[in-house]
């Protein structure tokens, strides 16, 4: 019976993108090289992936990254927010 070969662990690579802003500044933005999905919102677009997502307005400006869950909690307040890394109002 030929024995259990331990596997080396697969490489993991990132892509690494500086995006503009909504302010105007570039902002470099990390993405793991995973399945990544494009969710089209009201007001802004999403790439999520990973756990994170990342929000851009209807122009292809960067507005935050945060976790899945934080986020699309936050879509309404999410298309009004302005500032790079701002933390949402959470209205509710």
């Amino acid at each position: 019976m030929p024995s259990a070969k331990q596997l080396p662990p697969a490489p993991v690579g990132f892509l690494q993108l500086r995006v503009r802003s909504v302010e105007g500044a570039l902002v470099p933005l990390s993405l793991l090289a995973t399945d990544h999905r494009i969710v089209i919102g009201q007001d802004c677009d999403y790439l999520i992936g990973n756990g994170e997502a990342h929000a851009f307005s209807k122009e292809g400006l960067f507005i935050r990254s945060g976790p899945v869950p934080t986020i699309l909690k936050d879509l309404d307040a999410l298309g009004e927010t302005t500032r790079v890394e701002q933390p949402s109002a959470g209205r509710r």
